[in-house]
């Protein structure tokens, strides 16, 4: 049952990797506060880069499990262009830089501000999501490429204040690790990380969730967590619950009722 694994992460050499990063390289733009939150919709199919075959086939392995067991839509085993590119690199945040350097246009959708916090993240772990406005049926929506003809996209809709028109997808995921500071680490626990990493781009906020989370993991816990928590699987189902397309306030009341958590308000 591993060939297919095998496959894959022998896929995605050091020169995929760069590949990899130009399809996860558009990040979201702003959102309004209504906005639904970015969530994957496609077919999820991991891909390990900087690992040993037998390793890179065990997280490939457990990320498509979570994936499961949240009820995502899978893709075909070893047979898929990868969306969720876990890299175990020297440096991430050195990476990261190189592509502002070499491929500044990747960051073309970003403002100032996100640009500098993505570059700028503290920490042996980084998350580059690429995400795109849909229509709530999941059609593309074509981009402005001036200020005076703005995106539109037509179906059939009543208007409504319980969901929007559209959603945003996470189409890419880029998770990127520090060599060094993996060290040790379980391959649970990296591929854990990574699953909450690639599924979320909308992180809890409050220190007390974030230590009962995975997230804690780079974050200097007495007791690192092994593997996702109750917490990190009530915010996921929460997170992925019902329609796509529901406003960011809905959503966030939503996992604050599930998780029992406020999430974002200390």
């Amino acid at each position: 049952m591993l060939a297919p694994f095998r496959t894959l992460a022998r896929s995605l050499t050091w020169g995929g990797l760069a590949a990899a990063a130009l399809l996860a390289g558009v990040p979201a733009a702003a959102q309004s506060d209504r906005e639904p939150l970015a969530m994957f919709q496609d077919a999820v199919c991991p891909g390990v880069v900087g690992l040993k075959v037998d390793s890179a086939e065990q997280v490939v392995g457990r990320i498509r499990a979570n994936a499961h067991a949240l009820g995502l839509r899978l893709a075909p085993e070893g047979d898929c262009r990868p969306n969720v590119v876990v890299a175990v690199l020297p440096s991430g945040a050195a990476f990261l830089q190189r592509m502002k350097d070499d491929n500044g246009w990747l960051f073309a959708e970003m403002d100032r501000t996100e640009s500098a916090a993505l570059l700028a993240e503290a920490g042996p772990a980084r998350a580059f999501l690429r995400v795109r406005a849909r229509s709530r049926d999941g059609m593309p929506i074509a981009r402005a490429e001036d200020l005076t003809t703005p995106p539109q996209t037509a179906m059939w809709m009543a208007h409504s204040k319980i969901y929007t028109a559209t959603r945003n997808d996470i189409l890419s995921s880029l998770i990127l690790f520090d060599r060094d500071a993996v060290r040790g680490m379980s391959i649970v626990q990296l591929a854990d990380y990574a699953t909450f990493r690639a599924l979320a781009q909308t992180l809890p906020q409050v220190t007390s969730a974030r230590q009962d989370s995975i997230l804690a993991l780079f974050e200097g816990g007495a007791t690192p967590p092994t593997q996702l928590t109750e917490f990190d699987l009530a915010y996921l189902r929460a997170m992925y619950d019902g329609m796509p397309n529901i406003p960011a306030p809905a959503r966030i009341a939503h996992l604050e009722e599930m998780t029992g958590r406020d999430l974002f308000i200390e």
